[in-house]
Formats: C-alpha cells, sequence, structure tokens
C-alpha cells in the first residue's frame, strides 16, 4: 500500500486536465519575460466580482500567510491570539518581536469574548473561523462585540467554503476588519500560493501600500481566474468533501470532534500510530494528546477509518 497523506488539509482532487489546458493555452500566448500588470488589478477586480463587492475591497498576495505577515508587521505591538489555533500567527509576531498574548479557547472551543474584550491596549486581534485545528466556526455575535473594540482584528477565514458561514457583510460597517481567504482549500491550489483579503476600501488601500508591486506571479494569478471561472468544478468537489467528512465522523466520533472545515480534529495523538501504518495525520505539538485528520478520497478515507476503529476497539 502505497502511504496516504491526510496530514496537511490540502484538498484531494488536483485541478483537473482540462482546466489546465487552459492555462497552458494562456502560458503559449504571454510573454514570460515581462512582469505582471503592477497590482495584478484583473486578479482583484475578478475575485470582487466573484464575492459581489469591488476590487478596491480586494488584496491579493503569495498564499494568505504572506498577508498575515504583511499585516502583523504593520501592527507594531501585542497580537491577541485564541489557542489552539493556527500556529504562525505566534510564528509571525515572533518574527517581529512582538509578544502575543493568548486567551484560550473554552473547553468547547468558542471563543472567551469577555477576556479578549479586556485587552484593550492590543494593537491587533487574530480569529480563525472555522478554526484551525478544531473546525469550530465563531458566533457572529461575538465576532461584532470584538470588533466593536475597534481594534485591527483579523478574520483567518481560510476554510469558509467548507462551512458556508459568511461574514463579508460586517467590512461595510467595520474598518478595523479584514477577512483573509485562500485558493489553497477549497480551490485545488495550495501548490500555486494564492490567497486574499477582504476588507473595508480604506484598510485594503493602505495594505496594498505596502506591497511590493509585483507580488504574485503571471501564471498563480491567472490559474486563479481560471478556477473562478470553473467554480462548478470547485462546488463538485466541495459537496464530496463535506459529504465525506460527515462520513467519517459518524464512523469515528468516539475519537473526534464535529468539524466545518475539511479536516477532524481526534482527542487522542494517534500520530504513531496511524504513520506505522502508512496513513501521515497532523500531529499537534501544542495540544496534548491530540492529533488532526484530513479529509480525503473516499478510499483513502476507509483506510483512516478501518485503522482507527481498530484503534478504539483495543
Amino acid at each position: 500500500m502505497n502511504d496516504i497523506f491526510l496530514d496537511k488539509n490540502e484538498n484531494p482532487f488536483d485541478i483537473p486536465d482540462s482546466i489546465k489546458y487552459q492555462l497552458l493555452e494562456y502560458i503559449k500566448k504571454t510573454k514570460l519575460n515581462r512582469y505582471p500588470e503592477k497590482g495584478l488589478p484583473m486578479l482583484l477586480e475578478k475575485i470582487g466580482d466573484f464575492l459581489g463587492v469591488t476590487g478596491e475591497n480586494i488584496i491579493a498576495g503569495n498564499g494568505s500567510d504572506e498577508l498575515l505577515s504583511l499585516i502583523i508587521g504593520d501592527v507594531r505591538g501585542n497580537i491577541v491570539i485564541n489557542t489552539p489555533t493556527f500556529e504562525m500567527y505566534s510564528f509571525y509576531a515572533k518574527n517581529f518581536d512582538y509578544n502575543t498574548i493568548n486567551i484560550p479557547l473554552n473547553d468547547d472551543f468558542s471563543i472567551n469574548t469577555d477576556s479578549i474584550m479586556s485587552k484593550k491596549n492590543a494593537k491587533l486581534i487574530i480569529l480563525c473561523s472555522p478554526n484551525n485545528p478544531t473546525g469550530n466556526i465563531i458566533k457572529r455575535s461575538d465576532v461584532e462585540k470584538i470588533l466593536d473594540m475597534n481594534i485591527p482584528t483579523v478574520l483567518d477565514n481560510a476554510y469558509f467554503e467548507f462551512s458556508g458561514e459568511e461574514y463579508i457583510d460586517l467590512i461595510d460597517d467595520y474598518d478595523n476588519l479584514i477577512i483573509l481567504r485562500t485558493f489553497s482549500k477549497a480551490f485545488s491550489m495550495a501548490g500555486l500560493r494564492v490567497g486574499y483579503g477582504i476588507a473595508n476600501k480604506n484598510l485594503a488601500k493602505k495594505l496594498k501600500e505596502k506591497q511590493s508591486p509585483f507580488y504574485l506571479n503571471l501564471l498563480s494569478s491567472k490559474m486563479a481566474e481560471i478556477m473562478i471561472d470553473n467554480y462548478s468544478t470547485v462546488q463538485e468537489h466541495l459537496r464530496y468533501i463535506i459529504d465525506e467528512r460527515e462520513r467519517v465522523y459518524r464512523h469515528i466520533k468516539e475519537l473526534a470532534y464535529p468539524s466545518r472545515a475539511n479536516f477532524l480534529l481526534l482527542k487522542r495523538d494517534i500520530y504513531d500510530y496511524m504513520r506505522k501504518n502508512g496513513v501521515y495525520i497532523r500531529k499537534l505539538p501544542f495540544m496534548d494528546n491530540s492529533s488532526r485528520l484530513t479529509i480525503g478520497k473516499r478510499e483513502e478515507n476507509d483506510i483512516a477509518i478501518k485503522l482507527i476503529e481498530d484503534y478504539i476497539q483495543s
């Protein structure tokens, strides 16, 4: 049996060849010795139209991680995070020598809104919904209470498409909010590194001014445009992954938490056990006795289910 990789929250579906050929046709007609158009306005407009906002509301980058680094580097001060959550928040804060104010999640993985609201001197608040690695969403009312503090707030929405929980309309009311999303997960483009942010026009403009003029290569940006045009394929894959997520959860719910993302948080650290049996999952060094399982294709999930069921029985 070949090794199975269910560890990086990747989409198990590659981009179909019929769609890749559209990029190849673009390459044939494109002069790769020339830089992209400054600021990639066509990409920003394409994303904006897709989301029902304007290109002025959109900032794109070399993965949403790059945008996260840009935002954190700009705030110059303490950053509120809520662990367990995405490890890169602390990574970038440390890179800029900023302190992280950690407010742990409640036992049900909800955010401790009152404790966050007590940190009035924070320079940035980072929320993650659906949260990685717990898979739960943050209640809209809690997001609004935090935004009312008028502190710059990042809402990391990388797994939005698997949850359907929409927050974009909040940018009309809050000029301190930036929502981060990515083409890496639902759009099967992890290898091409395209992320984007959605914000009030003034905030988006301020962040764009801090970017280099050629922040993304021609091929990645064009593939993002092509995938938007082929969103029906994305939706088909999404339905499959969500159905599989619910099926896997039903089989292993004794050992897993429910999720609104493309992964399941497991209540035991079974990394070594799974690896010995050829299935790679995510070890969570900052969560005691836990691990994370990405949802793959049905045949991969069947193998993971059988291994976990055997583990539970033993």
